[in-house]
């Protein structure tokens, strides 16, 4: 996956599950009383980023900057 395939699930609003290491890390989106979110992280246990940035420079799986896993995916 490319960070402009990343930008198209966004933009797009697709679910999508990613496997690793036998986990599942879940990629979704949401509405709250802050306004719109990306919301990743282990599956049940997601964190909420409200803007792409926050999600590209935050987002990890284990250790690893999800950004940086993206060829693997």
């Amino acid at each position: 996956m490319t960070r402009d395939d990343l930008v198209f699930l966004v933009q797009t609003k697709t679910n999508k599950d990613f496997n690793y290491k036998n986990d599942v890390y879940r990629l979704s989106f949401g509405t709250d009383e802050k306004g719109e979110y990306i919301k990743f992280g282990l599956l049940y246990e997601e964190r909420k980023y409200y803007s792409f940035g926050e999600f590209w420079n935050e987002a990890k799986i284990e250790n690893h900057f999800f950004k940086e896993m993206l060829d693997i995916f």
